[in-house]
């Protein structure tokens, strides 16, 4: 038998293989497995009332088509592009640091309660005195070179704040937004509660920013095994910060890194 028959008999055999077991489906010979399914479902938030097994089969068909869509892209020559290359590198480079990160956290313990009860009384903000705050404020797009708002330090009022911004040509939209101290970063929360009554305070707001003023303060009060359960995610939270920090760390300290030219990092630099 010659190798073009060879070829065309082991062809026609894969063209006649039948999905079972770990295969749920096959596409031009390429095999849609348990496995890959599984992986569509990581971390899909599934409603108790919705239908498994419609969802299931309708995710399978997903991959089909996606199947499909992946061969098109191939014969176009799109994976041979200088920008797939790169965008594979960053999407494998994603998914490697996510699973070291799954990997760090099954080592890190849960935090001790002293370490819960200590985080409590250390962020009064997040707990003993969290509170809704309602600001008048003045929210625009920021410029890009942001040392332009130093003079707004020196407002005393949301009127100099105003007309602070419109001497830079800064065009604001006047409204109310509530803040919860809770759900705020603790240094920020520190830092809107340490503002003199009445001073305009700086705030982040998306890709936006705001200068406001408090007008009204409700307290939150947060039930003790909530109050618990809140402060031991914030501490898991902060150890595995920690412990990714402390892994890249000493990678770092091992690493034989070269810049070019202008590239490396200023020193002091985040």
């Amino acid at each position: 038998m010659g190798a073009a028959a060879l070829a065309a008999l082991l062809l026609l055999a894969g063209c006649e293989k039948t999905p079972k077991g770990q295969v749920l489906a096959i596409v031009d010979g390429d095999d849609i497995t348990v496995q890959q399914l599984d992986a569509e479902l990581t971390d899909l938030p599934i409603p108790d009332n919705v239908d498994r097994k419609k969802l299931t089969r309708a995710l399978l068909e997903g991959l089909v088509e996606r199947h499909l869509q992946v061969e098109e892209a191939r014969k176009q020559g799109l994976d041979k592009t200088p920008q797939f290359a790169a965008l594979l590198k960053r999407n494998e480079e994603d998914l490697l640091t996510q699973l070291l990160g799954k990997k760090v956290a099954q080592s890190v313990p849960m935090p001790a309660e002293e370490d819960i009860r200590n985080y409590i009384a250390n962020n009064p903000l997040q707990f003993a005195r969290r509170q809704r705050l309602t600001f008048d404020q003045l929210s625009f797009a920021p410029p890009k070179d942001q040392r332009k708002l130093a003079p707004l330090a020196n407002a005393h009022s949301l009127e100099e704040a105003a007309t602070m911004l419109q001497s830079l040509g800064i065009r604001t939209e006047r409204g109310e937004s509530t803040l919860d101290t809770g759900q705020t970063e603790p240094g920020l929360a520190r830092q809107i509660d340490r503002a003199p009554p009445g001073e305009p305070i700086l705030l982040p707001q998306g890709n936006r920013l705001a200068i406001g003023v408090i007008t009204a303060r409700a307290p939150i009060v947060l039930p003790p095994d909530q109050a618990r359960l809140a402060a031991a995610r914030a501490v898991r939270g902060l150890d595995l910060f920690n412990e990714s920090k402390a892994q890249v760390a000493a990678a770092r300290t091992k690493a034989d890194i070269k810049y070019e030219a202008g590239w490396a990092p200023e020193e002091g630099a985040p």
